[in-house]
């Protein structure tokens, strides 16, 4: 039939409902209109057209870009069917093509075209009939006819409903109760296209057996196939108050486990139940009864005659029929607080299978055997689903690695991941431009109401739902606990009693029953915190925190910073600036400490970022010096610098006892990093406040003074060195009448430096006697600072001519190194140099360069030994060399020369030489 042959009465009846719902959404038939839809040749004339319609806006133009192509399979499949209607019924082309030209006119009012339309589409043509039709093999049936009329009908009376939707709501992708009238129309318009399909299919398949041999197998056939066909009466019951979610990702996981456990064709003898759990929102139990009485009508349970039956009866109703009518069921108990509700309507048929999703994991274990919680998505998918929904693909790599940091700053949270997504979609921004604002006003991101569709909660009112049932106790607590490092929180920072806390809201810290009370309270209602048992600590999202710390309200955020810092400070023993044989060094509480670094690096932040002020500034500071003291010892001298230097940032007196031994340790630091002359600096400056603080000959003084003859011993300045370490000794002298062990070692450092083994030996003797210390003491000490006696030992030793010996203690301080720091770090990697330089110059080639290699192997990807790495790479090139590898020599001494330009603020000169690239590492690691 050609294209202008008249329309027959059935299918012209299909256009007058597609008019007519044109008309009821606004829009009569206007020349303009028919030519929108008659005047487009081919899908792809009109897939050219669209292409045209991609606005110039850069980021909006990028998400066209993703979904048109999407679109394009969805018109050519629309177009086969409308063919097949055409070729097998008889019907006029034009007509026929209604089925895909319409969505010119979808396409010009939903502008832009956004991902969940595009995905929405894509589904209407996953339901078109899979059976193939040709006139030849299947002649016109009344069946097939009305099976393929409705399937057409539906289809364009939906697409003109959709084109007066978009006309009428142009934010309709943005707003919620728009959105869901248009979803849930979607719905009904799938579900129906579904049964036709089928019917479609199952008539096909009906013609096809009929014309074969009527054995005995094909009658059987067709038997069956008959009783399987779908009939328009007794069709499922349906109580779906959403529409498809267009933005649901990943979780295959979890639909499978959901499929094995509550498939009805399981086998089970018993009702299938299971539990989720996870962060949500709120229902109660008039919701409950209001919505099984919704049920009951829907099911066409009757009422006595001349009786109004109430609710409750609907609901014992309901439950009747579930347990009496043998048919197999799916319910779904959504946001479950009160378990107890549950027990008027609970069934005890076996067909059935139920859903309780909960916040509380003790609520949802009441009534299932089985609960799965939902974790926020992981690292492996999380950037891939997060641009599904935004439906935006990076314009190049840094603003990929903005949409990675912004996947880890939210950490994976489902519903604040929508909640980006839309705003990024809102403002057309690139993941960058997004992430450089988010940095900026995070808070202010989320106060904006970004509701999505279907959902009648944003991301900000779930945590105040969350909250309006909690005690004062758990809502104190959790509020404290959003200053803290979310990850892993010990109980024992926080109760105990140690830290001696005198706010009244905070006084449930000192009753361990009460402090229970309140973290369970947080877990079971909430599922706001977790409990790991086996480390007695809690966690909570990083979402979480945030959401919490934003809610405190500004003039008690100070209260809470006072009390988390005074709780931090006495979690620890308060060693780092007393004085003694092991100078005040925690290496015995290292454990301790590590535990504590996360909280006050989050404390820090937090201070910083909302401009927050300690009462007790100085406590706040000693705190901070005491973990930077920590890092320094534990071999992270580059992050210990930073917290240093925070400190010192802080409002505090410079001529205070803290910031004496502040920039004291400052100093230490420098020497770690190969900047000894910033540590002179920093010395003096400890020397200054000390000077002011204490009187002439104080011990304190005596000690800076050994520590400024360290740097200058560490620049090859041996002569201002020893004058220090003289006036050192002359306060030993005047306080002990004697020496000091500290003051002997500094003397064999310079001594070594200055080409004079022998005098450092018997300085390094000295210091030991004075400690009452042998060498084997020493040696298996723990302390980390004996260590450094045996490397200094050692290479006294070497530089006396007892080679053997010499590399005999550098071997050996590989092995004790190891024992402390564990098996890699700044001074495990200076031993093993040390011990291949040796062995280099005994020419052992082979045995120094996979010593070197080990080095590299260490120091790769650790900010803190940048400088072990350039040097290990430049003195394995030698070896290559003596190796005949001249190729590889050369390399690696490029990678060196590549590797010391990423060192910030050194201080050794960037010559290519042996000596310039020994000043990279300090000259003395103690």
């Amino acid at each position: 039939m050609e294209a202008d042959d008249p329309v027959r009465p059935i299918w012209q009846a299909a256009i007058d409902q597609y008019y007519d719902q044109l008309a009821e959404g606004g829009m009569k038939r206007t020349p303009t209109i028919d030519k929108d839809l008659w005047e487009i040749e081919s899908p792809n004339v009109l897939i050219d057209e669209i292409q045209e319609m991609v606005p110039q806006e850069s980021q909006i133009s990028k998400v066209w870009m993703t979904v048109l192509p999407k679109l394009e399979p969805v018109l050519l499949g629309l177009n086969d069917f409308a063919a097949v209607i055409a070729w097998s019924l008889g019907m006029n082309g034009r007509v026929a093509a209604l089925l895909w030209r319409s969505m010119r006119l979808i396409l010009k009012f939903a502008r832009p075209v956004f991902p969940q339309l595009i995905t929405l589409l894509e589904e209407l043509r996953t339901v078109l009939p899979k059976a193939r039709l040709s006139e030849q093999e299947f002649p016109l049936s009344e069946s097939l006819e009305t099976a393929l009329l409705n399937m057409y009908t539906e289809i364009i009376v939906f697409y003109a409903f959709a084109i007066t939707f978009f006309r009428n709501n142009p934010n309709a992708s943005t707003s919620r109760s728009a959105w869901s009238i248009f979803s849930s129309r979607f719905e009904k318009v799938i579900s129906n296209l579904r049964i036709y399909s089928r019917k479609v299919d199952e008539i096909v398949d009906m013609i096809r057996l009929s014309k074969e041999t009527h054995t005995a197998e094909t009658v059987k056939a067709i038997n069956n196939l008959q009783k399987l066909m779908i009939t328009d009466k007794g069709t499922p019951c349906h109580i779906i108050p959403y529409g498809l979610n267009l933005k649901f990702q990943g979780r295959s996981a979890e639909l499978d486990e959901l499929k094995r456990t509550l498939d009805p064709g399981n086998g089970a003898e018993t009702l299938k139940v299971i539990s989720i759990c996870g962060l949500g929102g709120a229902d109660t139990q008039t919701k409950l009864i209001q919505s099984l009485s919704t049920f009951a009508s829907k099911l066409g349970l009757p009422k006595k005659e001349g009786s109004s039956d109430d609710d409750y009866q609907s609901v014992q109703k309901v439950r009747d029929w579930l347990n009496s009518s043998g048919k197999t069921f799916l319910l779904i108990f959504d946001n479950l607080e009160d378990v107890r509700i549950l027990s008027q309507i609970w069934p005890a048929s076996n067909k059935g299978s139920i859903i309780i999703t909960s916040r509380s994991p003790a609520v949802a274990a009441k009534r299932a055997k089985k609960t799965m919680y939902l974790k926020s998505f992981g690292e492996d998918a999380v950037v891939d689903i997060f641009y599904e929904l935004t439906g935006l693909q990076p314009a190049d790599e840094d603003d990929a690695e903005a949409a990675k940091e912004i996947c880890q700053l939210i950490g994976g949270l489902p519903l604040a991941m929508i909640h980006m997504s839309s705003f990024i979609q809102d403002r057309g921004y690139s993941y960058g431009e997004f992430l450089a604002l988010y940095k900026k006003h995070a808070e202010r991101i989320f106060i904006k109401d970004q509701s999505q569709v279907d959902y009648d909660h944003t991301l900000s009112t779930v945590w105040d739902m969350s909250l309006q049932s909690l005690s004062l106790n758990a809502r104190v607590l959790l509020d404290l606990l959003s200053l803290f490092d979310p990850d892993s929180i010990p109980e024992r920072l926080l109760i105990g009693g140690r830290a001696d806390i005198v706010e009244p809201r905070l006084k449930f810290l000192n009753d361990d029953f009460d402090f229970g009370d309140a973290v369970s309270e947080l877990m079971t209602k909430t599922s706001l915190i977790n409990r790991l048992t086996t480390s007695k600590s809690l966690s909570m999202h990083r979402m979480v925190k945030f959401a919490m710390f934003i809610r405190i309200p500004e003039d008690e955020r100070t209260l809470y910073l006072d009390n988390a810092i005074q709780l931090l400070y006495h979690a620890f023993p308060n060693t780092w600036d007393e004085r003694g044989p092991q100078q005040g060094h925690g290496w015995r509480s290292w454990e301790t400490c590590s535990a504590i670094v996360a909280h006050l690096s989050s404390l820090m932040g937090l201070q910083k970022q909302y401009n927050l002020k300690a009462t007790n500034t100085e406590g706040f500071a000693e705190l901070i010096f005491r973990i930077g003291t920590y890092l320094w010892e534990n071999e992270q001298p580059t992050t210990a610098k930073a917290f240093f230097e925070y400190g010192l940032e802080l409002d505090i007196d410079p001529n205070s006892r803290i910031c004496a031994q502040a920039y004291r340790l400052l100093g230490h630091i420098g020497l770690d990093v190969a900047q000894p002359r910033a540590a002179l600096s920093a010395y003096q400056k400890a020397l200054t406040a000390r000077e002011k603080l204490e009187k002439p000959n104080s011990g304190a003084i005596a000690e800076v003074y050994d520590s400024i003859a360290c740097s200058y011993s560490e620049f090859g300045d041996v002569p201002h060195a020893l004058e220090y370490l003289a006036k050192a000794d002359a306060i030993n002298l005047a306080q002990a009448n004697r020496t000091s062990a500290r003051t002997q070692a500094i003397y064999s450092l310079a001594y070594l430096r200055g080409d004079q083994p022998a005098k450092a030996l018997e300085a390094l003797q000295l210091c030991w006697n004075l400690r009452n210390k042998t060498e084997e003491e020493i040696a298996g000490s723990h302390y980390p600072k004996h260590a450094g006696d045996i490397v200094l030992l050692a290479r006294i030793q070497y530089a006396l001519g007892q080679k053997d010996e010499g590399q005999r203690l550098a071997s050996r301080s590989i092995t004790i190194r190891r024992g402390i720091f564990g098996s890699k770090g700044p001074r495990v990697a200076d031993s093993v140099f040390i011990v291949a330089r040796m062995l280099a110059a005994a020419g052992e080639q082979v045995v120094a360069a996979k010593m070197y290699g080990e080095i590299i192997d260490m120091s790769r990807d650790m900010a803190e030994m940048k400088g072990h790495l350039a040097r290990a790479l430049w003195f394995l090139a030698s070896m290559e060399e003596l190796l005949e590898n001249p190729a590889e020599a050369e390399r690696l001494r490029k990678d060196a020369k590549d590797e010391r330009a990423k060192i910030q603020e050194r201080e050794a000169p960037d010559e290519d030489t042996d000596e310039a690239f020994m000043g990279l590492v300090g000259w003395m690691l103690w």
